[in-house]
């Protein structure tokens, strides 16, 4: 590894790997990922480089999602991703920040929870409304853009958006635009919200 080289750290890869997935990969997926560079039996390294983590992306599409559009796929890691990440010690009491602060808040510090999670994120916000922004993000993580629309979808949900849509446009295999919208969550689901588990309010792909 150089440095300048695109790292993830290894709380991101835990997040998807070790809690999201865990009781979904079969050996045959442990040892495909296990091949690519992802020793799941033993200590995570500090970091992985992008094109690692993009391929284990791709190993877990293919073995987890297999026979569902790749498109469909990675938006479903995306969101398990989020959900994952917000289920860790320090995510939750996160939760309780951004769930308090609303979508919007949550979405202009973006930048920084990406960061937290490897080397080279770059994110820029242009407000719209209340209620929508766009979304430019340097490296979308990614094959596909549908991974980080999910991950962005789930986190407007978790901090109390209501109806939520994340739309990338203008991938160019590496940078995209995401358009985000969402309603304000009414009274009544914004108090049960606090209670729920994180990953229970949406159907998995």
């Amino acid at each position: 590894m150089t440095p300048s080289e695109k790292l993830v750290f290894n709380q991101t890869v835990e997040a998807l790997f070790v809690r999201a997935l865990e009781n979904r990969l079969t050996p045959a997926c442990r040892e495909h990922l296990r091949r690519a560079g992802l020793e799941l039996d033993q200590k995570l390294e500090r970091a992985y480089t992008l094109e690692q983590w993009k391929e284990f992306l791709r190993i877990a599409a293919g073995h987890v999602y297999g026979g569902v559009p790749a498109e469909a796929a990675y938006y479903s890691l995306g969101e398990r991703f989020m959900d994952a990440y917000f289920g860790t010690f320090f995510g939750r009491a996160l939760l309780g920040v951004v769930r308090l602060a609303g979508p919007r808040r949550m979405l202009l510090r973006a930048g920084m929870g990406f960061r937290a999670g490897n080397n080279f994120s770059v994110v820029e916000i242009v407000e719209r409304s209340p209620t929508s922004v766009e979304l430019r993000m340097n490296d979308v993580l990614a094959d596909l853009p549908t991974f980080s629309a999910g991950l962005l979808a789930r986190a407007v949900e978790l901090c109390g958006g209501w109806r939520v849509v994340s739309i990338p446009e203008e991938f160019d295999g590496t940078a995209a635009t995401f358009h985000i919208r969402w309603s304000e969550a009414p009274a009544e689901a914004a108090l049960s919200a606090t209670d729920d588990d994180p990953g229970a309010s949406r159907p998995r792909a």
